[in-house]
């Protein structure tokens, strides 16, 4: 495996949640892993590859909205002419 795959354990780590919780972003494909295990069939052994973490951060991270622009409210005793 390549030096740049981290395990569930890291990942959990680095994104401050339980390892049942990247479990559960890999079960439901929001995070690409590669299971490594030598036995087809039995308990799998992910690995996340360092590209496909940061692809799943930039999906995540929240962009800047620009402000909305209020409305000026006018007072219902006030006419306008114009």
């Amino acid at each position: 495996m390549p030096d740049h795959a981290l395990s569930v354990k890291r990942v959990a780590e680095l994104l401050g949640i339980r390892t049942h919780g990247v479990l559960a972003l890999i079960r439901s494909g929001e995070l690409i892993a590669v299971d490594v295990s030598l036995v087809p069939g039995g308990r799998p052994h992910w690995r996340i590859l360092a590209d496909d973490f940061e692809g799943f951060i930039a999906r995540r991270t929240r962009q800047p909205v620009a402000p909305r622009r209020r409305r000026r409210k006018h007072a219902n005793n006030v006419k306008q002419y114009f």
